[in-house]
């Protein structure tokens, strides 16, 4: 089970526009990895490389609607081990759990906040990558995939009950009603999809509990392994960028990462790093993708960065950048603009 290897989220994008004709090199314009692809299975492109590769896919193809099809043509054999381990459970619910247990060893552009609440599944789709103008993209990529993904392991109909996004109502919807089939919500304030939460009762077709324990031992080792393999430095600002509005103290994050927070310092300081600087890092970098990406206002982008007053926000972002939001935010406007 070893060569159950997972293809990632570039290689398969870079599959689906050569079979619409398109090279690589038009798929990657304008982000200066193409040196950088041959051969290398595990290269994971920065956000703001994939707004500029979803940008290219978009305007190749002149499809504003390719974030449905290129999530209807993702298979369940593209997340390799956790693929199997999915299609092994015994219901869509156990497929679930193991999916959202070790997500992280697939590349994912965005993650998710379920809940279920009277007789509803809610899947809150936050975009940590703050793909600002191409999040349409993403979230109808994701929606579409998971509704593939559900229907080849039940072999039943995986239908959506609402859906709410943040971004305004496209001219057409011939293609949300032949996909999604259901109440459309646009310009609201999160992207939320809605499912029946009676669903997850729905049994897998191929289920083997052998096959399923193997996966998920599998699976733990995988996540184990690469955990070893990350600095740990990096593994905080990881958590620090998928939780927004949380920043804990060191002894929280300490805890959280099952070790004594000075254990955490000096491992931290092997790294050269301290955790107040791993903090002001995230939140600066955060910051500057916030008043890029998104229409958030400074007091909301402050909340969002943990900080108790937009007068305390304000004067950070000053200190980091030396100019005054306002100034920064205006910059942007007009060089896009132009």
């Amino acid at each position: 089970m070893t060569g159950l290897k997972a293809t990632s989220k570039l290689a398969f994008y870079l599959s689906r526009m050569r079979s619409r004709g398109f090279a690589p090199a038009q798929v990657l314009a304008g982000t200066g990895l193409m040196a950088q692809v041959s051969g290398n299975d595990e290269l994971r492109p920065r956000p703001e490389e994939y707004r500029q590769i979803i940008l290219n896919m978009i305007e190749l193809t002149g499809d504003s609607c390719l974030g449905i099809a290129l999530g209807q043509e993702f298979k369940i054999s593209y997340l390799g081990v956790l693929g199997y381990a999915a299609l092994s459970a015994s219901t869509l619910e156990q497929s679930r759990d193991v999916y959202t247990n070790y997500r992280t060893l697939n590349e994912h552009i965005f993650t998710t906040a379920n809940h279920l609440e009277k007789g509803r599944w809610f899947s809150e789709i936050r975009d940590t990558f703050l793909l600002g103008g191409v999040v349409r993209f993403a979230v109808e990529e994701f929606v579409s995939q998971t509704i593939e993904l559900a229907s080849s392991l039940t072999n039943r109909s995986f239908p959506v009950l609402e859906l709410h996004v943040t971004y305004p109502q496209p001219a057409d919807l011939t293609r949300y009603q032949a996909r999604f089939a259901c109440p459309l919500y646009f310009n609201q304030p999160r992207n939320i999809v809605v499912w029946d939460i009676e669903r997850l009762r729905d049994p897998i077709s191929l289920a083997n509990e052998g096959v399923f324990r193997l996966c998920e031992q599998q699976l733990r080792l995988l996540a184990s392994k690469r955990e070893q393999g990350r600095l740990l430095s990096t593994r905080i600002r990881n958590y620090l960028v998928s939780n927004p509005g949380e920043f804990p103290t060191l002894e929280m994050i300490a805890g959280r990462l099952h070790m004594g927070s000075r254990t955490l310092r000096r491992r931290l300081a092997s790294e050269d790093i301290t955790y107040q600087q791993i903090v002001e890092d995230t939140r600066q970098q955060l910051a500057i993708q916030y008043l890029q990406y998104t229409s958030l206002t400074p007091k909301e982008i402050g909340y969002l960065l943990g900080y108790s007053s937009v007068s305390n926000f304000r004067r950070a972002f000053k200190v980091w950048t030396g100019k005054k939001l306002t100034d920064f935010r205006s910059g942007r406007a007009a060089a896009v603009s132009h």
